[in-house]
């Protein structure tokens, strides 16, 4: 077929069977998530949008849970979505649907297309006859038409601009009906866009994703709603940044709210904040009041030159850890994303990270390595300066592989991840940790309990989960022998216990926490039991690399479509912080 675009000979009258493909890496999902998987919400999205078309038959299929069929029908086109790390995963399920169905079309989209067109690597996506850059719910129905009339359709779909959330529709029933009660609680997408600028994210680059988009308050209740019918206990709000506007986020705890008084419904929820939530008692008192259980903050470093020098900048107008104390004394979980890896990093960063997470009882959160994604301000700064290598855009194969050669030594960056993973999962840090967290638990005087007494961690649905393969099943027989096998764990867990039963009372109900903790704990022993040098795939810069290079000529004119004058913010911030790193190494 033609690279630039494919010519149907004659119209496709209905049905056209559509089939939605999520292929994953198996080892990834099964070794890091446990057999706890999440709604492929995409599907269910991008469902909703294609119902208007005629003659469509939509079947899901979930890589994860059930192989694709190798025999009965095949279908008309094969709809593939997928993030960098899964690339071979994808590749391979590809192959294998041209091999059975050789007349099918194949088409993906979703975060790998656009993040693969800033890389310069779309070659790597040949074996689909078409590949969708941006938001999906108008330009993939219009494909559809056009093939059911055998139009001509370029080979490169691009949206023209960001898809009107407030055209959103609700997810597809039938399917959500059908396959909803194979996942862990529900996803709902709620939200798009962050107005940040951290140097290394790649959700601020792409087109008018530098704001807040947001769906119709009254959508998102009547998901809610539909979740509980369904039977669904445990929502997972997926955005970018929930409260990006502020009064939308409050909005939506106020409907939430009286939905609770008004149906005597109740859901326990998660979602993705960042840190300048601190500021706002009143927004913490009401997502409590709404049923939030958890958010995913972005911390990335105690180290403030580190947040400085990728212009982590809401992060930097507090103190961190009583920040977090400040956020977790509602009774909330912080679920802390962390990285190591940035050029400002002191030698002593490994205990700095422990020590913050030790003092703002962090109960749940362990540091990844920084990845230089592309499109961003770091992905250019790496090129600029010569430091990207050939890896794989994501953690896949390896435990550790990043794309960018670090200042600091490849030894000394595997033995500080080692050292951290040995001090991290040591009893007394874990206990110390968690006696933390239940020390700073309703400190503001503004603590409520959880929704339920399972909260958004439900012990039991998440061991329900695990019995479905046999490998789930090794896994938690290998986390409980971990656990209780080593003497010193299990003293630590006996301590814990008797901690939380000595503070726990009816209107302070704290065995969620304990439970949460020792699962978080537990999922920590079996992840890196083991960690040696053969699980990294890193790369340190030449010996006689100039440390000028740190700060590449270029690097401060702005790329792209994002706004100028953030973006300039933005640059001078890193270029600052990059001035002072190189300033101090050539006076040491």
């Amino acid at each position: 077929m033609s690279a630039e675009a494919t010519c149907y000979p004659a119209a496709q009258h209905p049905p056209m069977r559509v089939a939605l493909v999520h292929a994953v890496d198996n080892r990834i999902a099964d070794t890091q998530m446990f057999g706890i998987h999440f709604m492929p919400v995409w599907a269910y999205t991008l469902a909703a949008h294609l119902e208007d078309v005629p003659g469509l038959e939509i079947e899901l299929h979930d890589l994860r849970l059930d192989p694709m069929p190798a025999s009965g029908p095949v279908a008309d086109v094969y709809l593939f979505t997928g993030i960098n790390q899964d690339c071979d995963a994808i590749l391979e399920t590809a192959r294998a649907v041209r091999a059975r169905a050789p007349r099918a079309l194949l088409v993906i989209g979703g975060p790998i297309c656009w993040s693969y067109e800033m890389a310069g690597r779309l070659g790597k996506l040949d074996a689909f006859d078409h590949v969708f850059i941006g938001d999906g719910e108008e330009t993939l129905p219009a494909f559809l038409r056009g093939l059911q009339h055998g139009q001509v359709a370029p080979r490169i779909v691009k949206a023209a601009e960001r898809f009107d959330l407030g055209k959103a529709r609700p997810m597809n029933d039938r399917l959500l009906r059908e396959t909803s009660a194979r996942y862990y609680g529900g996803v709902l997408e709620v939200s798009r866009g962050c107005p940040f600028l951290c140097e290394f994210c790649d959700i601020r680059v792409q087109p008018d994703n530098n704001r807040s988009h947001v769906k119709p308050v009254e959508l998102v209740i009547q998901e809610v709603d539909r979740f509980w019918e369904l039977g669904i206990r445990q929502t997972l709000f997926a955005c970018d940044h929930f409260a990006g506007d502020p009064h939308w986020a409050e909005a939506v705890c106020d409907r939430l709210i009286e939905w609770k008084a008004r149906t005597g419904r109740s859901m326990s929820l998660y979602t993705w904040l960042t840190i300048d939530l601190a500021h706002h008692p009143r927004l913490l008192q009401k997502l409590r009041a709404a049923g939030f259980d958890m958010f995913f903050i972005g911390v990335e470093s105690f180290n403030r030159s580190s947040l400085l020098e990728t212009a982590k900048v809401q992060n930097t107008t507090l103190d961190l850890v009583q920040a977090l104390r400040r956020i977790q004394s509602y009774g909330f979980i912080v679920v802390a994303g962390l990285i190591m890896g940035f050029d400002t990093d002191t030698e002593d960063i490994v205990d700095i990270t422990l020590a913050g997470i030790r003092e703002a009882g962090l109960i749940s959160g362990d540091p990844s390595l920084l990845t230089a994604l592309p499109g961003t301000p770091l992905y250019q700064r790496m090129r600029l300066s010569g430091r990207l290598r050939d890896a794989k855009l994501g953690l896949g194969g390896f435990k550790y592989q990043t794309n960018i050669r670090y200042l600091r030594a490849t030894r000394g960056i595997r033995e500080d991840f080692k050292r951290f993973v040995r001090d991290f999962n040591a009893p007394d840090y874990q206990l110390a940790r968690l006696a933390a967290f239940l020390d700073n638990i309703g400190a503001s005087g503004s603590y409520a309990p959880p929704a339920s007494a399972t909260g958004y961690a439900n012990l039991g649905r998440l061991l329900a989960m695990t019995a479905r393969k046999p490998l789930y099943l090794v896994l938690l027989a290998l986390r409980l022998v971990r656990l209780v096998g080593h003497p010193l764990r299990l003293v630590a867990i006996l301590r814990a216990a008797a901690l939380v039963a000595r503070r726990s009372t009816p209107q302070r109900p704290l065995w969620f926490y304990f439970k949460f903790w020792l699962f978080n704990w537990s999922n920590s022993i079996v992840k890196y039991s083991g960690l040696s040098d053969a699980d990294f795939d890193i790369e340190s810069v030449a010996a006689d690399f100039a440390m000028e290079s740190v700060l590449p000529a270029g690097y401060e004119t702005p790329t792209g479509d994002e706004a100028t004058s953030k973006v300039e913010a933005q640059r001078r911030l890193t270029s600052r912080s990059l001035k002072a790193l190189i300033t101090s190494r050539r006076a040491s």
